[in-house]
Order: C-alpha cells, then sequence, then structure tokens
C-alpha cells in the first residue's frame, strides 16, 4: 500500500523513472549536505516540474533546519540550545527519510514544520 501524501500542488501527478531517483536524493542529500544537496537539484531539474517541486521542499525544509539549528547555537549559551540542536538533527534525519519514502513511491510530499521561503512562483 503506497503512503498518501499531504496535498500538494502536484496532487494526481506521481513521479516515475528517473524523476524518482532524483527526487529521492534531493530529499536523502539534505541529510549530509544541508541546503546544498537539494539546491543543486532544484536548479539543474527546474525543467521537470515534479522533480523541482521535491526539490523545492527539501531546500525549504533544509533551510528551516539551519535556521532552527543556528537558534540553537545562540541558545547553547543557556544550555536549552544543545537540546534544539540535537532535536533538529534527529527531525531532519526522521523527515527526510519519510519523504524520500514519498518519493520512492513516486507520491508528492510536504514538510511539517518547515518554512515556504522559496515557493512555486520563482
Amino acid at each position: 500500500m503506497k503512503p498518501t501524501s499531504r496535498r500538494s500542488s502536484t496532487d494526481g501527478v506521481q513521479l516515475s523513472g528517473d524523476s524518482r531517483t532524483y527526487a529521492v536524493l534531493a530529499h536523502l542529500l539534505g541529510i549530509i549536505s544541508g541546503p546544498l544537496g537539494p539546491f543543486v537539484i532544484w536548479i539543474a531539474m527546474k525543467r521537470n516540474s515534479l522533480v523541482e517541486h521535491e526539490a523545492r521542499e527539501a531546500l525549504n525544509f533544509q533551510i528551516t533546519v539551519w535556521l532552527v539549528s543556528f537558534v540553537g547555537a545562540i541558545l547553547t549559551l543557556v544550555y536549552i540550545g544543545y537540546l534544539i540542536i540535537v532535536l533538529a538533527m534527529v527531525l531532519n534525519v526522521v523527515f527526510c527519510v519519510i519523504a524520500a519514502s514519498y518519493a520512492h513511491s513516486g507520491a508528492p510530499y510536504r514538510y511539517p514544520f518547515s518554512l515556504r521561503l522559496i515557493d512555486s512562483s520563482q
């Protein structure tokens, strides 16, 4: 049984073939490269709207994780920052793996708790 995704602008259309591979990479590269991996795929795959959508979602999420980690780094002065950084890293891995599994099954995914800094009009 395929997972159902959150509503997105690509509802009703599924990824196929190489598009799935690039979408999975966009999500998983965020774990090791932060926003750089999704950004490269987003720029390189602008002609494929489905991969571009998944890479944009991954990029928005990675930027959000970086911002939360930055705030956590500042808050290490009062020790709560360490907890925030660890929580951000764990949630990053969990949500990236979930998103990659959606992309592998051909379904679009929308990250929860993600700032929408790069929208579809860009």
